[in-house]
């Protein structure tokens, strides 16, 4: 938690955000960048360190277009390494300026199979995607452990990184298109534990309206129809979660789902003096 909110503070090295439009960020400003340099960055970000060869790199910023030549590519290079730096030397005693903590980007050259090929490397927390990736894990796990509220928190925090489409820039483009599909997966997935997480805080009122947005985005998720059925119920509304638990079965039997789980509602919602069943792990 410590690295992440240095890398927020004014001072910071860099600040790489992914989670919609690309948005780089150096000393606290954001950093202008072309076309094609936001292309050449996002690449190298999904490369993970590892060197791309600048043929590779040529194509993915022409798309086969005739135009790669290995000189303009340079100078894409080098115009990014400018917005990368962030370095401003040692602090000078007293002047009471806070020092970036994190380690400068690197972009490196080296030599991959006769030509050039170049890789990034950045402190993992200087990623939104990475603090979302932790966010998220820390997230789940507390709610796993039934600690609600520090779940609801953690969860909250990491959707808060949310700001549209991953990886919007390239969105379109093959090489990106497993990362794009991961992202929006975890981030269904955190927004499902999260309101898990404030229902098991006792706020269910409060996140019925949520729940049934979701349901209608999802209309075959079966864990979101549960956690609606347990919510209308605590809020004394057993007639829609009767009604809500009857639509969930018929959607999952269209489409051969197992509704075990929604049998076993909809019996202790007949049966309220033993209300034993569960939607996930919270009870009804």
């Amino acid at each position: 938690m410590k690295a992440a909110m240095l890398v927020r503070e004014a001072g910071a090295v860099i600040d790489v955000r992914l989670l919609g439009p690309l948005v780089l960020v150096a000393r606290g400003k954001p950093v202008p960048l072309g076309p094609q340099q936001r292309v050449l960055l996002l690449a190298l970000l999904l490369a993970a360190g590892n060197p791309v060869p600048s043929a590779r790199l040529a194509e993915l910023l022409w798309e086969g277009a005739r135009e790669r030549s290995p000189a303009t590519l340079r100078s894409h290079i080098a115009h990014l390494r400018q917005a990368l730096d962030g370095k401003s030397g040692e602090q000078k005693p007293g002047d009471g300026r806070t020092q970036p903590s994190g380690p400068a980007p690197r972009l490196l050259t080296d030599r991959l199979g006769g030509e050039a090929a170049y890789s990034l490397h950045l402190d993992r927390e200087q990623v939104d995607v990475a603090r979302f990736d932790r966010l998220v894990a820390a997230g789940r796990d507390q709610l796993g452990k039934r600690r609600f509220a520090e779940a609801s928190k953690s969860l909250t925090g990491a959707l808060a990184m949310w700001r549209g489409q991953p990886l919007a820039d390239i969105a379109h483009r093959p090489f990106a298109a497993g990362e794009v599909r991961r992202l929006e997966a975890l981030h269904r997935a955190a927004w499902s534990a999260r309101v898990e997480a404030d229902v098991g805080r006792g706020l269910h009122g409060e996140v019925i309206g949520e729940l049934e947005a979701m349901l209608a985005q999802w209309p075959d998720d079966d864990g979101l129809r549960q956690l609606l059925v347990v919510g209308l119920h605590r809020a004394g509304r057993t007639a829609e979660a009767a009604r809500a638990c009857r639509e969930g079965i018929a959607i999952a039997l269209e489409q051969g789902l197992d509704v075990t789980g929604l049998h076993m509602l909809q019996r202790d919602l007949l049966r309220p003096a033993r209300p034993r069943m569960s939607a996930r792990r919270l009870s009804l």
